[in-house]
């Protein structure tokens, strides 16, 4: 998989988004990475979309909470935290929790770049 810093649509990897060594797969609800699965949670899952399309931008946490979850459910802003902690934790076997940065006093960023 190539090593670029934007989020790619490949024609053989149709439904899906390619971000260095990472693929996630919304058709199949799948991400891989270095060759691994990650199993992630409904919510991680939309999170890590969220951010593979909008890499290298810095998300507050009210704007994950507007993009990843429902406007029909009521939750706090620190939820946010507990689901970037899940995200990480569920992404370090495939040594892609680095990728998940947090940009103190502003929110967090998906990079390529440390």
């Amino acid at each position: 998989m190539p090593n670029s810093i934007a989020p790619i649509n490949r024609p053989d990897l149709e439904g899906s988004l390619v971000f260095g060594n990472l693929e996630l797969n919304f058709a199949t609800c799948r991400v891989y990475a270095n060759g691994l699965r990650i199993d992630l949670g409904p919510t991680e899952f939309r999170m890590l979309h969220f951010f593979m399309r909008h890499p290298e931008k810095v998300h507050s946490r009210k704007d994950l909470l507007n993009h990843v979850w429902s406007s029909e459910v009521v939750v706090e802003e620190r939820t946010v935290d507990v689901h970037i902690r899940r995200l990480r934790a569920a992404m370090e076997p495939a040594q892609t929790s680095h990728l998940v940065q947090t940009v103190r006093s502003r929110g967090y960023r998906f990079s390529l770049q440390t």
